[in-house]
């Protein structure tokens, strides 16, 4: 096994708006410790600003924050204010196993390095008679980067926090409630110990420390800059050692003693760090890329694509109030509408068993709950959603896909009571409800006139609708086989709603024919399709309409004859990549380089694909890294094939290695090699696949699922390699 985490960096993303993580993390676990700063971001932290601690929780390449809790600030001297313990940063350095750095106004080292819910740290202090260790209990992010929810900005109520004795060690305990950031506000418990004893100890708020005082309890901060705690003093040696194990969880402070106890019993540091080195390294290897040339900074892109697919979501099975501890719970989806689009695709190749967890939690949540919302964060649906139902595509790609371990009769109930009462479009706190008369169903679209529950006006009208359609023909997918005919029918005549807004006189520039926001009397609304439209406003959600105009994901053939043809069709996919009309910052646009597949010039991705591949930095990806679906779009434009998700669908494009082994979950192995393949030769001249000629551009999920052997043969000029050849199978199926 090779030692693939040198090739991970976790700088990527962090400053350029990619808001992922600089703290390590294990593959979809709990916790995911780190520093914050001063003037910290969504995931709490930037470069170059003062450290002002270590909280134990972060959500990682999110547009808008969360967590951030149970901050611990080692310092000389003690200092209880909100921002009195910032210290600059020297000699930072990080991994995906942990994180170190140095801070400069104590002279100490600080370590962290994470297990599933828990994590220890090591703190080297200079010689001092006046050294201490600060739990911060009000600090997190949202009240960090200002995205707080409520009237008072205040984050942090219901604040309890206990301080006793294990032996020589201080254990500290307590929970909060934490408002603010992405979804509702969410209730947190922890456990530390502290292996060392304390000379003196206390709890602090807005009025002082409270020297010897073992209980907190407060209400809620009086005002947002309030800093509320407890704290241990006692006397270093020069470059002593001092641990920290915390533990936090969602259940109660005596689940996080209990995940504690089993994750870190001793005060082994080094070997929770190996451990968790080497569970990346078991991840990383199932993607071995090879190619002459190869540069380190390629290297780094892809593997640390890879690292940040797993960052979140996060199993929390056992963790979450109102769910037993054998029922599967795959916590912070944020949101779905971000991760079906590539990274579930990818956990279906190399992760299936996380993919059989996901749905099975889903089904968990539908009994519970009654529906299953695309955002669900520590624990709680967030009730407004940004597009479609989108769970119903990962459970239908899946269920296409044969991922094992799933009642699928159950997960067809939970698509089949979307289809049936959400298709409505929903910006409400309150629980939705399911409405089999909303306009959708009535129209078969989303009026721009129509108030959104929770709405005065139609935010995201036209979006919706798109998304709501493309979620109808997933529907349709398994009602093919687990439904009646009357319901497959149904739901695959309802997928053909996004026709209802197809305005073939709208124009942009030379095109003509864009999806067009429309009202409840069919009158079309006035608009531009060139506009960006931002989040919760109208016509479409983070997209404009021209790109939104190119999301037909299960009727390609039919949008093109629509757009005017293949050629009219790729000036389009063209000019809009080409112009950021069609926005790769955000996951919209995931599909539209690959559109051309399915014209007569399946060449024309290796230019589209390329375009926006080559947005990825050693500074990190284009946007938001979402919770991986940039890194996952990244990894299979990369290797030769991209899915078409919700489907069992795959699209053929240019290998960018010579070679590269992709090991599955059920152990098999795809075996890709791209025999002459260069910077001038990156067309494809022809493929063959287990040994025989290949000639579309497209497969199934049957052909690679147990395996298979691709070759490519490239050229530097554009070959049409899906070209029919006698005895070459047909291309597959794109219709339900």
């Amino acid at each position: 096994m090779r030692d693939l985490t040198v090739f991970v960096d976790p700088r990527q993303g962090v400053d350029n708006n990619g808001n992922t993580v600089i703290g390590p993390a294990r593959p979809n676990a709990s916790v995911n410790p780190g520093p914050d700063t001063a003037r910290g971001g969504h995931s709490g932290y930037f470069s170059g600003q003062e450290i002002r601690g270590f909280s134990q929780i972060h959500a990682s390449g999110t547009g808008w924050g969360k967590y951030g809790e149970f901050l611990i600030s080692p310092q000389i001297g003690l200092n209880c204010t909100f921002t009195g313990h910032d210290s600059p940063p020297a000699d930072e350095t990080a991994t995906c196993f942990e994180y170190a750095v140095t801070l400069t106004r104590y002279g100490i080292r600080c370590s962290v390095t994470p297990a599933e819910h828990s994590a220890v740290y090591r703190f080297v202090y200079p010689e001092s008679d006046d050294a201490s260790l600060l739990f911060d209990m009000a600090h997190s992010i949202p009240l960090l980067c200002g995205i707080m929810n409520n009237a008072d900005k205040i984050s942090a109520s219901g604040l309890e926090l206990h301080i006793g004795a294990d032996g020589e060690n201080t254990v500290f305990s307590g929970s909060g409630t934490y408002d603010g950031g992405f979804g509702p506000a969410h209730r947190l418990h922890f456990y530390a110990v502290v292996g060392k004893k304390a000379e003196s100890f206390g709890v602090y708020d807005a009025d002082g420390c409270k020297d010897g005082s073992r209980e907190l309890a407060v209400p809620k901060p009086r005002r947002p800059e309030e800093s509320v705690g407890g704290y241990m003093r006692f006397s270093a040696k020069r470059d002593e050692e001092i641990y920290v194990k915390i533990a936090v969880s969602f259940t109660g402070t005596e689940k996080a003693k209990t995940w504690l106890d089993q994750e870190i019993p001793g005060w082994d540091y080094e070997g929770v760090k190996r451990e968790t080195r080497e569970q990346w390294n078991r991840e990383l290897n199932k993607i071995i890329i090879e190619r002459e040339d190869l540069s380190e900074d390629e290297l780094k892109i892809f593997y640390t694509s890879f690292y940040h697919t797993m960052c979140m979501p996060r199993d929390r099975t056992g963790d979450i109030p109102g769910y037993p501890d054998s029922v599967p719970v795959i916590d912070d989806h944020y949101a779905d509408w971000d991760s079906w689009r590539t990274l579930y695709s990818f956990y279906t190749l190399v992760k299936p068993e996380l993919v059989t967890k996901t749905i099975n939690s889903f089904i968990a949540r539908h009994a519970k709950n009654g529906f299953v919302r695309d955002a669900f964060i520590g624990g709680k649906d967030m009730m407004c959603q940004q597009g479609g139902d989108n769970a119903d595509n990962i459970i239908a790609e899946a269920y296409l896909k044969r991922v094992p371990g799933i009642d699928w009769k159950k997960a067809y109930e939970v698509v089949k009571c979307h289809a049936e009462g959400y298709r409505q479009g929903w910006y409400c706190e309150e629980e939705p409800k399911a409405d089999p008369g909303a306009p959708y169903y009535q129209y078969g679209y989303i009026p721009d006139d129509y108030a959104i529950p929770g709405t005065e006006f139609g935010p995201m009208s036209a979006s919706y609708t798109l998304e709501l359609a493309y979620n109808d023909w997933c529907a349709a997918s398994m009602a093919r086989d687990l439904g009646t005919p009357e319901e497959y029918e149904t739901f695959l005549r309802r997928s053909g709603n996004w026709e209802n807004l197809w305005n073939p006189d709208a124009a942009y520039r030379e095109f003509r024919g864009f999806i067009n926001p429309r009202n409840a009397d069919g009158s079309w609304v006035n608009y531009d399709p060139g506009k960006l439209c931002g989040s919760w406003q109208p016509y479409f959600y983070e997209a404009t309409g021209y790109n939104y105009s190119l999301f037909v994901p299960h009727n390609v053939p039919k949008l093109i004859e629509k757009c005017g043809g293949d050629d009219a069709f790729i000036r389009r996919v063209r000019y809009g990549i080409d112009t950021n009309l069609v926005d790769y910052d955000n996951e919209p646009a995931f599909l539209a380089a690959y559109l051309p597949a399915w014209t007569g010039k399946p060449w024309v991705l290796a230019d589209t694909v390329e375009s926006v591949r080559r947005k990825f930095t050693p500074e990190g990806p284009p946007g938001n890294d979402d919770s991986g679906a940039m890194g996952s779009w990244y990894i299979f434009s990369s290797v030769g094939f991209f899915p078409n998700a919700g489907q069992d669908l795959y699209l053929i494009t240019s290998p960018h290695y010579t070679h590269t082994v992709i090991r599955l979950g059920n152990g098999k192995t795809i075996d890709i090699r791209a025999n002459n393949l260069s910077a001038e030769n990156r067309y494809i001249q022809k493929v063959s696949v287990n040994g025989k000629p290949y000639c579309s551009a497209m497969f199934t999920h049957d052909l690679i699922e147990n395996g298979a052997q691709f070759v490519f043969e490239m050229g530097s000029t554009p070959a049409n390699f899906a070209a029919r050849q006698d005895g070459a199978p047909p291309p597959p199926a794109a219709d339900a």
